[in-house]
């Protein structure tokens, strides 16, 4: 009873000083108003990434996934004999020059139309919110490829010398100098420096759902959508804008030759975080039901998760990549096809790192650390070089991180 007793004590002392303080002896007593916390509300996911206005869809991301066709076929693009870099650059840069495989059927030429026509580019959103460094140094890749790869289609590789190198097990490598499969090194790092860069340091950061963005519904129609609500949905597209269906996307189908399809991978049962997928999709369908209901707390919380768990699938491909070409240079026979294409793909990830997002909102790996590792791996004569215990001691630094 004693607090009972306190409280009682304020309230009067409260209502004596507010007469005694506001009132002349011709005035009526100040009325004390006293305001009650608003009822927080829980937020509810829907079942699945759905959200309407008005009986239509709010959810868009085709500038996303233009972007990822884009990456995929220059990915395509990068196993042609003798393309110019001034078609892989206007590809990259412009967003132009794309052209459909031979016997493509008239659904995919229009595809590949409209992929001209959509006005997105991927050079200008490669990390876009990281080292001035890095953008050059991915449209630099295929500058090479196109200089020094695709006219060495008939020259056997060996160090020092592009080519072609085909292994026991029967894959043929197209490969630099120093043994790097260029169209491997240019997607994985993608997977860096495109998704992860504008996912955790674009879309969804301070500068697309602060506070301070648009997230007034009022007067909206059917399927508008608010600033905040778009630039969410722009952030999931670059996870999951190649999915047949958005709605299904809790299990990853792996479309397409960036992060989604080591989504799949790592997410899978028996590999290294099975249900991760899950995990990042109930995020997002959170993230966007509260910016809905305009809980900002849910919403930072949700959008936190999203980028850290997304960062995991980097730092396990990175260190699976690594380890795996130790094993494979350590083997008795060598199959030097399979090692290059499975180090070109640890590069990329490794290139990568520097786009992760930690939980105190910084990298796993700065700028400078992951130079460090790719000067490394691309030391003398590079991958010919490198020894199975420095791609074993890299792997165990990443390892260290997860």
């Amino acid at each position: 009873m004693k607090f009972q007793f306190n409280t009682i004590k304020l309230i009067t002392l409260s209502l004596f000083l507010a007469t005694a303080f506001s009132c002349s002896n011709d005035d009526e007593p100040l009325p004390i108003v006293i305001e009650e916390e608003e009822e927080q509300v829980e937020v509810i996911a829907p079942a699945t990434y759905s959200f309407e206005r008005g009986g239509a869809t709010t959810v868009s991301y085709g500038g996303q996934s233009a972007r990822l066709n884009m990456a995929a076929s220059l990915f395509s693009k990068l196993n042609d004999e003798n393309v110019s870099a001034a078609t892989l650059l206007e590809m990259f840069n412009e967003g132009k020059g794309f052209t459909a495989e031979d016997g493509a059927d008239a659904e995919e030429q229009a595809a590949i139309a409209a992929l001209n026509a959509s006005g997105k580019k991927l050079g200008n959103k490669t990390a876009a919110y990281g080292n001035a460094s890095v953008q050059p140094k991915i449209a630099g890749f295929l500058t090479e490829y196109a200089e020094d790869v695709s006219t060495n289609f008939n020259t056997n590789a060996e160090a020092g010398v592009a080519g072609s190198h085909t292994g026991a097990g029967g894959r043929t490598v197209r490969i630099n100098g120093k043994g790097m499969e260029l169209n491997q090194v240019f997607a994985k790092s993608l997977i860096g420096a495109l998704v992860m860069d504008q996912v955790a340091y674009g879309y969804l950061s301070a500068k697309k759902i602060g506070d301070d963005v648009d997230n007034d519904a009022t007067g909206l129609g059917a399927g508008e959508y608010t600033t905040m609500e778009h630039h969410w949905d722009e952030g999931l597209g670059y996870v999951y804008g190649q999915e047949d269906d958005i709605e299904t996307a809790a299990t990853p189908q792996g479309n397409g030759v960036l992060f989604n399809k080591y989504l799949k991978k790592v997410s899978a049962d028996g590999k290294e975080e099975p249900g991760l997928g899950a995990i990042i999709y109930d995020a997002f369908k959170l993230g966007r039901a509260a910016i809905v209901a305009g809980d900002a707390t849910v919403k930072n919380e949700q959008a936190e998760i999203v980028k850290t768990k997304m960062s995991r699938v980097i730092l396990h491909k990175a260190a699976y990549y690594l380890r795996g070409a130790a094993t494979a240079r350590e083997a008795s026979s060598v199959d030097y096809a399979d090692f290059f294409h499975g180090l070109s793909e640890g590069y990329g990830f490794v290139l990568s790192l520097q786009f992760t997002y930690d939980a105190s909102g910084a990298s796993y790996f700065s700028h400078e650390e992951v130079t460090t590792m790719l000067t490394s791996l691309e030391a003398g004569n590079g991958f010919w070089d490198i020894t199975p215990s420095e791609l074993n001691a890299m792997a165990a630094q990443i390892e260290a991180k997860i």
